[in-house]
């Protein structure tokens, strides 16, 4: 299975930025330079519009988020990651970390107590590869593939662990017009929503604009400071924004081409696919569309 995959996903010729590139050291430098643009802020101005007021998240549940880390909670956030996935680039997968829980327990229960009191951990830590996975068979243009983080398994049961914590209080602050990860909404909710829109409107025969949207790259291009501001505004503590400001701020990345990695590069934006965090993180944000200005 592992064989088929590696073949599935092997890269033979890619194209970046309308050059075909078919050297496995150029295809390496070509990626690696392109997510290095893709994920790094421009530093230019623009346009930013005030944040509108939300509904706060209460202050029982926002304390509640800030709690020290149980041992139930941590192993909880273990058995809820697949053993089995990819591993990242500290070479365990998780199966490793169950495995042998007994064993290493007691390191792992004193790391999620300095993140607590401190607010943040090694940065060797948060390093990561990014694979790329084709969207379809016969995939070489860069846009045709997805970028997949493999990330190191201590800081994925961290993120784990803080992805429940969202997971619990997330429909305090996401508002009706979202359904995808949150407990008890289904996404097929919007579907239903919008072929009854559709539906009335063609009955009263009305005539209204509908737009579809498809944010392109949506993951890559969440600013940090957006997020960070967001949470802010809906009432998160000053220890719950830190966690999540060290959690993405100290992301640095390898690109991982064909069972090989090209270098190291600090990101400056976008939500990673593969970190359990990412969902919450990027429904939050989308949550400012959701509102008025």
């Amino acid at each position: 299975m592992t064989n088929a995959r590696r073949r599935r996903n092997f890269i033979a010729k890619i194209r970046v930025n309308d050059e075909l590139l078919t050297e496995e050291d150029g295809i390496k430098e070509g990626v690696a330079s392109a997510f290095c643009r893709i994920l790094s802020e421009s530093g230019e101005w623009r346009l930013t519009i005030g944040i509108p007021t939300f509904d706060s998240l209460p202050s029982d549940d926002a304390e509640g988020l800030e709690t020290p880390f149980s041992k139930e909670e941590v192993l909880v956030g273990l058995f809820d990651l697949c053993g089995d996935k990819a591993l990242g680039i500290d070479g365990f997968i998780m199966a490793f970390w169950k495995f042998c829980w007994d064993f290493v327990k007691r390191e792992v229960m004193g790391f999620f107590a300095e993140f607590h009191d401190v607010g943040s951990f090694e940065r060797s830590l948060n390093t990561m590869f990014i694979v790329l996975v084709p969207k379809k068979g016969g995939a070489y243009d860069l846009k045709d593939f997805r970028p997949i983080s493999l990330v190191g398994g201590l800081y994925k049961l961290l993120a784990k662990v803080l992805a429940n914590k969202l997971k619990k209080v997330v429909d305090k602050f996401v508002s009706n017009f979202q359904h995808a990860f949150v407990v008890g909404r289904q996404i097929l909710d919007a579907f239903s929503i919008e072929n009854e829109a559709i539906d009335s409107r063609i009955k009263g025969k009305l005539k209204e604009v509908i737009c579809k949207l498809d944010i392109k790259k949506a993951y890559d291009h969440v600013n940090w400071n957006f997020v960070l501001a967001l949470l802010e505004k809906m009432g998160f503590g000053f220890k719950g924004i830190g966690w999540i400001r060290w959690c993405i701020f100290t992301v640095r990345s390898s690109i991982l081409v064909n069972g090989s990695s090209f270098g190291f590069f600090q990101s400056s934006r976008g939500l990673r696919q593969g970190d359990p965090m990412s969902p919450y993180l990027f429904i939050l944000a989308m949550e400012a569309f959701s509102y008025p200005y």
